[in-house]
């Protein structure tokens, strides 16, 4: 049987955005199985006018877009998805080439893997992932010459185009034939343009994996290491931070303080959340402590020093548009900070200081990161 082989490359949407959001709102649609198989049909016809040695391989293609953080995932699901419809060679080992489109039916498409995840927040780039499967040699001479060709000559026509839009039923602003080389290269120079390169090296090892170890560091100097396909964040607590973190050199006033934390805090956060939405696996040490993994919605820090008279038994922690970063409870002499480490984090934490009897003492909410320039920690606020 002759050698044969997948290579993934995808349309890239430049869509409508205004489509996805306010009173009339939709997500793209799915295409049914003659759409899928009319479009196709139109997107091999764009192929072979740049590459016309493509006739000579296999398309397969599902009849939905994607987000970039749902194809650009470790193992890259939906291309595996697509290659187990792929069609092999005959017996003779002569190849024939085919066009294979997987349309939904009854509002889904024919594996989990391919259908787009309702949850992810739509953006203006959807994707639109297509196999080209053949003999091995045809596609290593087809795959050198893409990278040229797609940037010079891989716009749609504008029939295929029109034929995307009407089946997705969104507005193309812009469509063209990438690579994931290509689509790589953008989502670096999108991370890098805001100031979230070490985000992308993490990503870009996820993805090729079986990358080496290294570490990074993120601009407030959030640190994250990548080993064995995973990420592990060292998450910094306030009292942390400003005293032996990544806040020591932030000037020792209440508002530096705060405001240096909280951006301490969203940036850490960003890392998590984008990693996440990739798939990438990802846990979380205490700064200092990178051989103890934190486990559960939340963790707790005793502080040090007992909590001064009229000081609330709860004070919530905020930061802008963060939200609670910290809550510090005052018990029996003590003082001790929650920090919520997943979103769902705050909600655990709420109910177990509930359960604890704890808020029956009064909470504090001061509107801020409340806490004491001189010792650099957090304090509990007054009590109502």
């Amino acid at each position: 049987m002759a050698d044969s082989r997948h290579l993934p490359i995808l349309v890239a949407v430049e869509s409508d955005p205004t489509r996805y959001h306010g009173e009339h709102a939709g997500r793209p649609g799915l295409l049914t199985r003659g759409e899928a198989e009319q479009l196709l049909a139109h997107l091999a016809s764009d192929l072979a006018e740049v590459l016309p040695d493509i006739a000579r391989c296999s398309l397969t293609m599902a009849g939905a877009l994607f987000d970039q953080t749902q194809l650009m995932r470790p193992g890259f699901g939906i291309y595996r998805a697509l290659e187990s419809f792929a069609p092999l060679p005959a017996e003779s080992g002569e190849y024939r080439p085919r066009l294979l489109s997987l349309g939904a039916l009854d509002g889904a498409l024919p594996v989990p893997d391919l259908q787009p995840e309702p949850d992810i927040p739509l953006a203006s780039l959807q994707l639109l992932p297509l196999l080209v499967s053949g003999p091995e040699a045809e596609l290593s001479r087809l795959s050198e010459r893409m990278e040229h060709l797609f940037l010079e000559r891989g716009q749609l026509s504008a029939r295929t185009a029109q034929a995307l839009e009407s089946g997705f039923g969104i507005g193309t602003l812009h469509a063209r034939f990438m690579t994931l080389t290509d689509l790589n290269a953008m989502l670096h120079l999108q991370l890098d343009h805001f100031g979230f390169r070490p985000l992308w090296e993490l990503l870009d090892a996820a993805l090729e994996q079986g990358a080496d170890p290294f570490s990074v560091a993120g601009r407030g100097g959030q640190r994250f290491d990548f080993a064995d396909g995973a990420v592990l964040g060292h998450f910094e607590t306030f009292d942390y931070w400003a005293g032996e973190g990544s806040g020591t050199k932030t000037p020792g006033d209440t508002q530096a303080l705060a405001q240096g934390y909280a951006e301490w805090t969203r940036e850490y956060r960003q890392y998590l959340l984008t990693l996440a939405a990739h798939h990438v696996p990802v846990a979380q040490c205490r700064a200092g402590q990178p051989d103890e993994v934190l486990e559960g919605a939340f963790m707790v820090e005793e502080c040090v020093g007992a909590a001064g008279p009229g000081t609330a038994r709860v004070t919530e922690h905020l930061a802008a548009d963060l939200g609670v970063v910290a809550i510090t409870v005052a018990t029996e002499g003590r003082r001790l900070n929650f920090y919520p480490l997943r979103p769902d984090g705050l909600n655990e934490l709420h109910a177990y200081l509930r359960d604890a009897g704890y808020a029956a003492g009064g909470v504090a909410f001061p509107g801020n990161i409340n806490c004491d320039p001189e010792s650099r920690r957090l304090e509990p606020g007054q009590a109502g």
